[in-house]
């Protein structure tokens, strides 16, 4: 069902697409980031992308008519993974077998009514925050995803940086450590420590280790653990949970030292499970700053939650509201 709010002033109408493992998350909205239609696809392992992006195509424009809107001017598209802007295509794309190295460009010219451009999510995230959010009024600004997977966008000079193979942001590999969890086919990697099935890793090994020790935790009758019953048990006060959190933490606090050190962001801003324990993850991340990075860097550089009302439409609207610019052509795109 979709969710739909009034249309208001003759401000551009732009439309989005969120691309996710368990959903196509569709909407219509203005290029200040309101959302004002809103509605979502089950990605179905079974269909293809042409079949889903075709319904959600079709879906748009339903909710464009709902709200009595005369046109669309742009359509941004937010998508996982690793991308290849010189072949338009996606490359990984974890737990999408169907999407691994879809020619997204080639679709959207053939398929898509209006005007249509893409970019990494995690990109996508960063520059909603510049407009609309966490970052807004920055010149330098860090988005780390701690979702399913571990990746950042960077926000530099003003602009979203993807580097020339748009590789930039993708730390999900480095090695914080050289031993702990697997994330990203690393052991100890910063996904292995700071996504959410990274958490669930450091819990199942913690819970292990309370039931050896015959130790009460809340770890012990579930299965499976999820990040957010560790999130949640450690919020109470649970032993073995808020163990988890001070391991993962401390590498969480580790990687912000050394995205200060490297990038001097005025914001780093953690996404998802970082935003929605903010209170639970802060802490780490900051003591990172004190401990770890330059003299100073604590007072320099803010930590803080995403502040964007739907992050996952208002992506995906940044996207397309760079096409009402005269954004510059990605330098994977001239050669």
């Amino acid at each position: 069902m979709a969710d739909k709010h009034s249309l208001g002033s003759s401000s551009p109408i732009l439309a989005g697409l969120d691309v996710g493992g368990t959903k196509l998350g569709l909407c219509v909205g203005d290029q200040d980031g309101r959302v004002l239609a809103a509605d979502r696809i089950a990605t179905d392992p079974a269909r293809s992308p042409d079949e889903l992006l075709g319904e959600a195509i079709a879906g748009i424009g339903r909710l464009a008519a709902s709200i009595g809107a005369p046109r669309i001017e742009a359509l941004g598209l937010a998508v996982p993974g690793p991308l290849s802007y010189r072949e338009g295509r996606l490359l990984e794309v974890p737990n999408m077998a169907r999407w691994q190295f879809f020619g997204l460009r080639d679709w959207l010219a053939r398929a898509s009514p209006w005007p249509a451009d893409f970019m990494n999510d995690a990109n996508a995230s960063m520059l909603a925050e510049a407009n609309w959010g966490a970052a807004k009024g920055t010149t330098s600004a860090v988005f780390l995803t701690m979702s399913t997977g571990m990746g950042a966008g960077l926000w530099l000079d003003g602009r979203v940086y993807e580097g020339p193979r748009a590789l930039a942001g993708e730390i999900g590999h480095l090695r914080l450590r050289g031993d702990g969890p697997v994330g990203f086919g690393v052991r100890g990697s910063v996904e292995g420590y700071c996504s959410g099935p990274g958490i669930v890793q450091v819990a199942e090994a913690e819970r292990l280790a309370a039931q050896q020790a015959g130790l009460a935790t809340g770890l012990a009758g579930l299965a499976p653990i999820t990040s957010k019953d560790v999130c949640e048990l450690a919020q109470r006060g649970d032993t073995a949970a808020l163990a988890v959190v001070r391991r993962c933490g401390r590498e969480l606090g580790r990687l912000c030292a050394i995205l200060a050190d490297v990038l001097d962001p005025e914001v780093i801003v953690l996404g998802t499970i970082g935003t929605a324990y903010f209170d639970l993850w802060a802490p780490f991340a900051r003591d990172g700053l004190l401990r770890d990075a330059i003299r100073g860097a604590e007072q320099r550089v803010r930590i803080a939650p995403s502040s964007l009302e739907d992050r996952g439409n208002q992506t995906a609207l940044a996207v397309a509201r760079r096409l009402l610019g005269a954004a510059p052509p990605r330098r994977g795109e001239l050669a």
